[in-house]
């Protein structure tokens, strides 16, 4: 997953480990990168990976709500639309409005996916329907929101 700030001047790398398939492990690069250097990476993965299929375009998404596991893979909930409702001492608001459940499968778990749809259909909706707000947060040197972010699968 690639994440960049509005200007498209810095962007981040942050990698999910599908490898173990009973547990989630999610690291952050603390690699900066140009737009053309991740870029370039990217087409790098994706040479490299070309027997699994390589990298392809999932959504476009504002943060990530979190992490869930039902029956089967791992889900990531996005944040995929939002709507400006407020400021708070200069910084932004907004209301979620659209969210996005991906998989995160493991080849030994992709059998389970069937099984859980209807679970993650109940979940999503509920999650959607739900009054979820998020801010702009500042942590550590770092920009950790705002970021317009790739999913790559």
């Amino acid at each position: 997953m690639i994440g960049g700030d509005k200007n498209r001047t810095i962007w981040r790398v942050l990698k999910i480990d599908r490898l173990e398939p009973s547990e989630l492990i999610v690291l952050e690069d603390s690699t900066t990168y140009s737009e053309s250097e991740c870029c370039d990476l990217l087409r790098r993965i994706h040479e490299g990976n070309k027997s699994t299929g390589g990298l392809k375009f999932v959504t476009i998404c504002y943060g990530i709500v979190g992490f869930i596991k039902f029956l089967g893979p791992y889900y990531m909930l996005l944040i995929t639309k939002r709507r400006k409702i407020g400021a708070i001492c200069g910084h932004t608001i907004y209301a979620i409005t659209k969210s996005k459940m991906i998989p995160i499968p493991n080849s030994a778990v992709r059998s389970n996916m069937t099984s859980s749809k209807n679970e993650n259909r109940s979940f999503v909706y509920s999650a959607c329907k739900c009054n979820m707000y998020s801010a702009p947060l500042r942590r550590s040197k770092r920009l950790v929101s705002e970021l317009p972010l790739l999913i790559c699968n």
